[in-house]
This record gives C-alpha cells, sequence and structure tokens, in this order.
C-alpha cells in the first residue's frame, strides 16, 4: 500500500510488496508518476525494481532507482529493522543507506518500506525515430529517452513535454527522422524487447561501434541506452575478450591492468 503521498513535495512513502503497476495507477491520478519504466514492470514490485536496480528508457532523463529512492526501511539478517534517508528531496548526512540497498539483491536485508522521488505526468509525448547519430547533438533539446533498436537499426528519441511535439521536429531539423505522435504502444513494446538480455557497457561514443561487434557475434536483437553506452543483447559478453562485442572501456582496462 502507498504508506504516504506528498504531491506537493513529489514524494511518497510505499510498502515494498507493492505491485509497481498498481503504484504507478495510483500516482497517475494525481498527474504524477515515479519514472521508473524497466522491462517485465507488470510482474514487479516496488521492492523487486530498486533491489534489483532495474530501470528502462526513461533513465536517460531521469537516472536510475538510485536517483529516484530518498529513504528505506529494511530488515537486517539479525532481524534488527533499520531506517535510512529521508522523506524529502535532500541531501541526509551519514550513510546512504538507500543507495547502498538499491541493486543488492536482497544481500544485505529485506527492504521493507521505500520513500520515492516522484515527477509529473507528461503533458504531451511525441518521439522520432532516426538513423544512429550523435546523441550530444540532441542534448540541448533535453529528450526523456534516446534508445538504439536492432532490427530494425534505429534510434528512438522522446520527448516528454507540453511542447513535446515541437521539440520532436527539432530533433528531426538535426537528425533526420519520422515523427509518432500517440507513442506509448512503440515505447511499450520496445521496453519489453530488454528482458532477458545480457548487458554490454561501452562508452556513449563508442556505442556505434559496440553495436557493430554484438551483431558481427551474431547478435539478432540489441536494444538500450544510446547516448549512456548500456546495450542489452542475446550474446553474452565478457570482459576478458574470449567474447566479441565487449565494451572498449572495459577491453582497454584489461589490456592496460590485466584479467
Amino acid at each position: 500500500m502507498v504508506i504516504e503521498h506528498e504531491p506537493g513535495d513529489l514524494t511518497c512513502t510505499v510498502g515494498a510488496d507493492v505491485p509497481l503497476a498498481r503504484l504507478q495507477e495510483t500516482l497517475a491520478q494525481g498527474g504524477q508518476m515515479l519514472a521508473l519504466d524497466p522491462p517485465g514492470a507488470a510482474g514487479l514490485t516496488v521492492g523487486d525494481a530498486f533491489a534489483g536496480a532495474v530501470s528502462g528508457p526513461r533513465s536517460h532523463r531521469y537516472g536510475g532507482p538510485r536517483d529516484l529512492v530518498l529513504g528505506v526501511t529494511v530488515r537486517l539478517a539479525d532481524g534488527t529493522v533499520a531506517r535510512g534517508g529521508g522523506r524529502v528531496v535532500k541531501t541526509v548526512a551519514g550513510y546512504d543507506l538507500p543507495k547502498l540497498f538499491t541493486g543488492a539483491r536482497g544481500r544485505l536485508g529485506e527492504i521493507l518500506e521505500l520513500t520515492l522521488r516522484l515527477h509529473p505526468l507528461p503533458a504531451a509525448t511525441c518521439t522520432v525515430v532516426t538513423a544512429p547519430c550523435d546523441p550530444t547533438l540532441l542534448e540541448p533539446l533535453a529528450p526523456a529517452c534516446v534508445e538504439y533498436a536492432w532490427p530494425p537499426g534505429h534510434v528512438l528519441v522522446r520527448f516528454e513535454s507540453p511542447v513535446a511535439r515541437a521539440l520532436a521536429e527539432e530533433a528531426a531539423e538535426l537528425v533526420g527522422g519520422d515523427l509518432v505522435d500517440g507513442d506509448e504502444p512503440l515505447w511499450a513494446d520496445h521496453r519489453e524487447r530488454a528482458a532477458g538480455l545480457h548487458l554490454t557497457r561501452c562508452l556513449p561514443a563508442e556505442a556505434p561501434a559496440a553495436i557493430e561487434r554484438l551483431r558481427a557475434a551474431g547478435a539478432a536483437t540489441i536494444v538500450g541506452r544510446y547516448a549512456r553506452g548500456l546495450l542489452f543483447s542475446d550474446v553474452e559478453t565478457d570482459i576478458r575478450g574470449r567474447a566479441p562485442g565487449v565494451g572498449a572501456l572495459e577491453q582497454r582496462v584489461v589490456e592496460a591492468y590485466g584479467a
């Protein structure tokens, strides 16, 4: 259940066992959202999402779970209940338990409650479907999502704001492409394509080269955060270089310092 919702502060406190989809439905009634859109969200609880640090296309603009958690209540291995963080968007002194437990996959203890940072629901959305391009050209326009998808090998650039259409038109002038209004079905399908795939990390500028290596390694599906160097594919990579497609940065570290 949602224990506390402060719309004016854009925060809420929620039990870890609440389904993520139900939380989003509840927040949407007040015109707000948790900016977390991982694949398989329909089957995740809020605790699952933060314990696993899962995220989706919106992480390009809003960050991942560690950027959205403000406070936690946890049960440690000895049964002790501990609390960390706060209920407002500000820096909290001391150990950062919220970020420590986010992504720990339950190894440090069980998450019981979370206090989360919220964002307004976008008044409008519009997407540009374009060929692979230099994502830095788009940064001044503040897109919500910049995603790669193979097949067919295009980049999806989504804008979420009252002037989303105008921003998309400006982006299309910069990098080319077609505009898609009413784009939620497009993104619902794209988000789910990353489910169960393997992650390859690389420098954002080297994403095109990493994509080519993954394709050369036989990848049938590649999706991911094109402007953040996070690519998901059906090819499992290895930082020791035994398989193609490894992120260039990881490979250079291995070559310089050893496995």
